[in-house]
């Protein structure tokens, strides 16, 4: 008897979202285990382009009273936090998403609700904290550790010994040399090359990358 598939709804249907929605595809295709009911979103109705439904906004979802398996697909560290604990606080369920292609160690410790999308190569003594995403083609090098919510954008490269502390955010093609810290909620611009330590806070960007201002997480930027 086929074990019985798990429903999972995506919150956010968003472009990566969507992305999710086809990373989920890619795993039944080697091995059935989602059964993919549709999305929830705040600020999305009907359907995607695709043709996937949207149930409802975030607080249908937490009014049901029972809950498929979820997974929060949006980019936005804070934002997916704020989700996250919400999820923890209520007992639901969340799915790790790891696609088929994706190389990685025996020695890689994934946390819970974290997505890792095709092509992405993870390499030996590696921890990601929880509701980690990792784009496509991204690479993790030897000895990093990722802290909780850490987002990499497609082609994100961190070489070994790399410390990232929560919340990060990794911009398009960026780069981190090893034996590198990125301080906690810093931003790393698209196309940025890391060759020394970042302060906590802080948004970097360039080659070499340069901290060109402190966030104020209150204002949420």
């Amino acid at each position: 008897m086929a074990d019985k598939l798990k429903p999972l709804v995506i919150i956010g249907a968003g472009g990566l979202g969507r992305e999710v929605a086809w990373l989920v595809t890619d795993i039944n295709r080697q091995k059935r285990e989602w059964d993919f009911v549709g999305f929830v979103d705040d600020g999305v109705q009907g359907r995607t382009p695709e043709g996937y439904p949207v149930l409802g906004t975030l607080d249908y979802f937490f009014e049901l009273s029972s809950h498929p398996w979820v997974v929060v697909a949006i980019a936005d560290s804070q934002v997916r936090k704020a989700i996250t604990q919400r999820l923890h606080t209520q007992g639901i369920n969340i799915a790790t998403l790891i696609h088929p292609s994706v190389s990685m160690s025996d020695f890689v410790q994934v946390g819970i609700g974290s997505i890792i999308c095709s092509g992405a190569v993870i390499t030996t003594n590696v921890t990601l904290g929880k509701a980690s995403i990792v784009n496509p083609n991204c690479f993790i090098g030897h000895d990093t550790a990722l802290e909780d919510f850490v987002s990499l954008m497609p082609g994100s490269n961190l070489a070994g010994e790399v410390k990232v502390e929560e919340g990060c955010y990794f911009g398009l093609n960026s780069c981190v040399i090893n034996r590198t810290n990125i301080g906690k909620w810093s931003i790393i611009g698209a196309g940025a090359t890391v060759i020394s330590d970042i302060p906590d806070y802080s948004v970097a960007v360039g080659v070499p990358a340069r901290v060109i201002k402190r966030r104020d997480m209150e204002a949420g930027r």
